[in-house]
């Protein structure tokens, strides 16, 4: 019974944040422009007070994919992966712990009852680095539904961590150049585009796709 009001209080805050807290605006070109500024503006504590954004928003399901190419634009390529993957990572973890107290009980009893979902859950804790590492290197999957998801199954918590690191790495740094690229692209200028830092990211973020046809293939 405990457990059931904590989701329904987790579920409430998360309704409650994207109705009547700013969050719900920060996906809008004016809030990211308003967040750029206060993060930019914080100087060496810039990271921290990002990476702290960054933990808050995964861990209540807000969209990180916008905040991954933020990072990009705030701190570069290099750096801004850095910052970004241990963001997402620690967020992950979070959500994985949560999901895991609050839901994992009540999984194991209704798997009781369907024996096959059963061994898929047996197999998937077996295997539990390599199942995580697939399901994160594929971009088909939600980011935010794995992070619960993955809680609700025998996968050990540092199968997880370590699988979601690696995993989220290519993508992390696709997007992250992405947006580090508006650092150095021009509208006026079709020279710009010549340079790696601009068309690389983008050239990325295609292969990503492909990921799921190699993985297939193997």
């Amino acid at each position: 019974m405990k457990k059931l009001v904590l989701l329904i209080l987790f579920v409430l805050a998360i309704v409650a944040i994207y109705t009547f807290t700013p969050a719900r605006d920060y996906l809008s070109q004016d809030g990211l422009q308003k967040l750029q500024t206060i993060i930019s503006s914080q100087g060496l504590w810039a990271p921290a007070l990002f990476s702290i954004i960054y933990i808050f928003a995964t861990v209540f399901a807000l969209p990180g994919s916008v905040l991954t190419i933020l990072g990009g634009l705030l701190f570069g390529a290099l750096w801004g992966t850095a910052i970004n993957l241990t963001s997402a990572t620690i967020g992950a973890s979070f959500c994985f712990m949560i999901s895991r107290y609050v839901g994992r009980e009540f999984v194991e009893k209704l798997l009781r009852k369907k024996s096959s979902f059963e061994g898929l859950d047996e197999k998937i804790g077996k295997h539990g680095f390599y199942s995580v590492l697939y399901l994160r290197l594929i971009p088909l999957f939600p980011f935010n539904a794995l992070n619960f998801g993955l809680g609700l199954t025998k996968v050990s918590f540092k199968d997880y961590v370590l699988a979601s690191f690696i995993g989220m790495l290519p993508g992390c740094f696709a997007y992250t150049a992405l947006g580090a690229a508006g650092q150095h692209v021009s509208l006026t200028s079709l020279e710009s585009w010549q340079d790696y830092r601009v068309w690389g990211p983008f050239a990325l973020v295609i292969l990503l796709t492909l990921i799921p046809k190699l993985i297939k293939k193997r």
